[in-house]
């Protein structure tokens, strides 16, 4: 949104403000006045829609769900003053039930919010943001019975005068909550959202308390009172028309922890003041508090179940990542030697043989050199894969380091070995790998050795090197076998630099 713009909405806001308070000096609670003064709330109301639609569109992550649930808010708001224009002004009652209910819990929805969790990415709201809507809907049943069938019999007032206290003590609750939200988010979109609504919604609880208990309590539509109705309004507005989206941080362990638990405690509002409610419901209505608490009670199990999973799934995709190479989603070099020591222990017990393979991707430098680094990474990806299309299913594959992989075959001896690295080889010299600016033919070299007497990885793996070291110093695209005669070793180093140079 452009400056221009903002200063036009800004400027049409409070032109509307002023005209809302000439027709009130000039009417006062005339029919005339009283009309104005509706027409004047109703198209606040209708502006703020779209300012908030269009908020929610231009926002990211979870900001967009903020200001959608706000838009969904004051929809229900523009109803209710939409039907009090009417009563207004055809003088009918048999609507002021609904309208007083809509009027008093049209920001259910907006509390909704502080079920999200600000570190989401906002580009879809899962299962637990459908269960979080039916526990609101839960609320506003509940609310219903509990302000509004018990205050029928005060035909003065919107609520029975006993009721009122405990209903801005909900409106403050939640006001509260905001505040409480915002100050953990450590997310700053949330926290601007989370405080200015919380700062809000204690602005309209404050201008309830003069209206049920202060000067506002014996005047009429059109009376001065009815500006502050609309500055209930121009607020937000000046919020929507102000906003200004912010890239999310990344967050450390503790400020995310502290986000997720105060989430999840969030999620605690609604059944708490469902349960408050209920319990003095259930006095006259038992079936129906009954009802509501047990609905209640199913939402909160069902959300703690799909928060359950979620945590389960996170655990294992911790558990993957802390075994798996990131980029070619094999064994990495931990991993693959655990792998190595527990298939050992067990062919030493069976009385059987393990293979092992160390396998290098020939002159992988001129690779990244000549293609870049991007093509190295997918030549790394596409091997792995070409090497799982040889190997059983029973065999595992584990990137040893660098472009080095290595695999234990268990169950292969020497020959075995040999046979099933020399089709890998001839499997990867057949396929040109295809990277982003065409195809890259790849060969390997390997070295093959196989348990015989031998109890410690290492020594295996210092033969399979030794094995592989010799393929790439005898030509490459070999497959080496090591010799159990040959106890002598060429330095490692000096065969690297003779590989490469």
């Amino acid at each position: 949104m452009g400056i221009r713009t903002r200063k036009i909405l800004i400027a049409l806001t409070l032109g509307m403000l002023c005209a809302h308070a000439i027709s009130i000096i000039r009417f006062g609670p005339t029919p005339t006045g009283a009309f104005i003064s509706d027409v004047i709330q109703l198209a606040l109301g209708l502006l703020l829609l779209p300012l908030t639609l269009f908020t929610a569109s231009r926002s990211h992550n979870v900001s967009r769900h903020y200001w959608r649930l706000t838009a969904l808010a004051y929809s229900l708001w523009v109803v209710a003053q939409a039907l009090a224009t009417y009563q207004d002004h055809t003088g009918t009652t048999y609507l002021a039930q609904l309208t007083g209910f809509l009027f008093s819990f049209w920001f259910v929805p907006l509390g909704m919010a502080l079920f999200l969790d600000p570190e989401s990415d906002g580009n879809a709201l899962d299962r637990r943001a459908l269960i979080d809507l039916i526990q609101g809907l839960l609320f506003l049943a509940t609310a219903y019975f509990y302000f509004f069938l018990k205050s029928s019999s005060s035909p003065d007032s919107d609520l029975a005068s006993e009721l009122r206290l405990p209903y801005l003590a909900c409106h403050s609750v939640i006001a509260v909550a905001f505040l409480l939200r915002g100050w953990i988010a450590q997310v700053k979109a949330a926290e601007r959202f989370l405080h200015r609504i919380g700062l809000f919604l204690l602005f309209s609880c404050g201008v309830d308390v003069l209206y049920y208990y202060g000067p506002g309590t014996k005047l009429q539509t059109g009376d001065w009172f009815d500006v502050l109705w609309s500055v209930l309004l121009v607020v937000p507005l000046m919020i929507t028309i102000s906003w200004e989206d912010v890239e999310p941080a990344n967050l450390d362990e503790n400020s995310s922890a502290r986000n997720q638990l105060a989430t999840q405690a969030s999620t605690l509002l609604f059944p708490a003041l469902i349960l408050v409610m209920a319990a003095q419901i259930a006095r006259s209505r038992p079936i129906f508090a009954a009802s509501m608490l047990v609905g209640s009670f199913a939402c909160s199990s069902a959300r703690l179940l799909l928060t359950q999973k979620r945590l389960l799934a996170a655990q294992d995709a911790l558990r993957r990542e802390a075994s798996h190479d990131g980029l070619t989603s094999v064994w990495n070099h931990a991993a693959i030697l655990d792998i190595l020591e527990r298939e050992l222990i067990r062919a030493e017990r069976n009385g059987t043989f393990l293979g092992v393979m160390m396998i290098d991707v020939d002159c992988f430098k001129g690779i990244n050199d000549g293609y870049g680094h991007a093509a190295g990474d997918a030549v790394l990806c596409a091997l792995a894969k070409e090497f799982g299309e040889v190997l059983r299913t029973y065999d595992s594959l584990g990137r040893y380091g660098g472009e080095e992989f290595l695999v234990v075959a268990p169950g292969c001896g020497l020959a075995e070995s040999h046979e099933l690295a020399e089709r890998i080889r001839v499997h990867v010299a057949e396929r040109a790998i295809a990277v982003k600016d065409g195809t890259v033919p790849v060969t390997v070299s390997i070295g093959v050795t196989a348990s015989g007497g031998i109890g410690l990885p290492e020594q295996l793996l210092q033969q399979a090197d030794t094995a592989l070291y010799r393929a790439k110093g005898t030509g490459r695209n070999r497959v080496e076998v090591f010799d159990q005669r040959e106890h002598s070793e060429l330095p490692k180093k000096a065969l690297s630099a003779q590989a490469t140079s």
